[in-house]
């Protein structure tokens, strides 16, 4: 055993609600899922529980079917070519 190293541990149990409502997900559940630091995600009440789920774009299903919409577009770094 060495000394001064530690083990981190993964834990997928409980969590607290802050005095500003929010809540911290544990990153070993984040990161099974595929998710980071500002994706968009939706949150949801059924039947009684709190749901979250990753956010789809209604868009999201038009892709590829419309002829020249292929892929998503990145506004921002297309705009330099604008100029």
């Amino acid at each position: 055993m060495e000394y001064g190293k530690r083990t981190r541990v993964r834990r997928e149990g409980p969590a607290r609600i802050s005095s500003k409502n929010q809540v911290t997900l544990p990153a070993a559940v984040l990161r099974k899922l595929g998710l980071r630091a500002g994706d968009p995600i939706d949150i949801t009440e059924e039947g009684g529980q709190i749901v979250i789920r990753r956010h789809r774009s209604r868009f999201d299903g038009v892709i590829g079917t419309v002829p020249g919409f292929t892929e998503a577009v990145d506004v921002e770094a297309s705009r330099e070519s604008w100029s």
